[in-house]
């Protein structure tokens, strides 16, 4: 009884974590921008006009003098096929960074509203004219005016996943087409969540010792 309590504690506490906040969507609306590539570095890219909104919420607001950069992590190798994609791993010279006003400004000295680097590999898929840039996580803060305004708490650290279309073909240069950077906050566990944890734990390890003695 105990082993199946402290298992159905530890399933309860982590089907509840998904619960924890809201999601950002900085939606990049394709006014621009530039990107290039020499076939074996990092790849750069420069987008121009963007909105933000919470996941789920149907406002969505411009950001103003936006600005997206990015630097990818060091090239690893691949073809630029779906079945082998051009392959970048995390490296010290990745960055992401997303620069403008807090919205509802129109104008204002650009601050930074999202500042973070690429912590997983990221690819890239060669199309017929196009180039599609993808990381499935990446780390960052973002401006706590940014998060006032949509009605989310401040946290130090968010994550999650990014996702451009670059016009032209790789290597080389052209226009950033639209992109998409969705992001979750980190959580700590609650102090409930970890009572709950310990309970579970403690009870399987009760129930592991009378099955020893009782051996």
């Amino acid at each position: 009884m105990l082993k199946k309590a402290g298992v159905l504690a530890v399933v309860l506490m982590f089907t509840s974590l998904p619960a924890f906040c809201s999601s950002i969507d900085f939606e990049g609306s394709g006014n621009g921008g530039t990107w290039s590539w020499d076939g074996s570095g990092p790849l750069t890219a420069t987008s121009l006009g963007m909105g933000v909104k919470v996941v789920g919420s149907p406002n969505n607001y411009t950001i103003s003098m936006a600005n997206e950069t990015l630097t990818s992590g060091s090239f690893l190798g691949g073809s630029g096929t779906t079945a082998d994609p051009w392959s970048f791993g995390p490296s010290a010279s990745d960055s992401f960074t997303i620069t403008g006003c807090v919205p509802p400004a129109t104008t204002c000295t650009p601050v930074t509203l999202f500042s973070g680097a690429f912590n997983s590999d990221q690819m890239a898929v060669q199309g017929s004219n196009s180039v599609l840039f993808t990381a499935t996580l990446t780390t960052g803060t973002v401006d706590p005016a940014l998060l006032s305004f949509l009605g989310l708490p401040s946290s130090t650290q968010y994550y999650g996943t990014y996702q451009v279309t670059l016009d032209g073909t790789a290597p080389g240069s052209g226009l950033v087409a639209s992109g998409d950077l969705v992001l979750s906050p980190s959580t700590v566990p609650e102090p409930a969540s970890l009572l709950l944890v310990g309970i579970g734990l403690l009870a399987i390890g009760l129930a592991g010792h009378r099955k020893l003695l009782g051996a």
